[in-house]
């Protein structure tokens, strides 16, 4: 089924903390679904952070080009939500 094959995701781990350390998926022009565009989602320099481990470099890349770099500065875990705010 060609929709199977649309929509397939790799992902891959750390071996040794399990943490995520790629997504890889392929995306497809609007008019063209039999073209596959290689599209990776990378995770590096995992850091805790009030004992959550968080991605502080993020890249995309579109056909192995960086498309997108994101360096994390600083982040915070539950700052000021409250727990209501996420009751059915």
């Amino acid at each position: 089924m060609a929709l199977q094959g649309l929509s397939a995701t790799d992902f891959y781990l750390d071996p040794a903390s399990f943490l995520p350390l790629a997504i890889v998926f392929s995306v497809h022009p609007d008019a063209d679904m039999n073209t596959n565009i290689r599209s990776e989602i990378g995770f590096a320099n995992y850091r805790a952070v009030s004992g959550v481990l968080i991605p502080f470099h993020i890249q995309r890349m579109l056909n192995g080009t960086v498309v997108l770099d994101i360096v994390v500065n600083n982040a915070t875990v539950n700052s000021g939500l409250q727990d209501s705010l996420f009751s059915l």
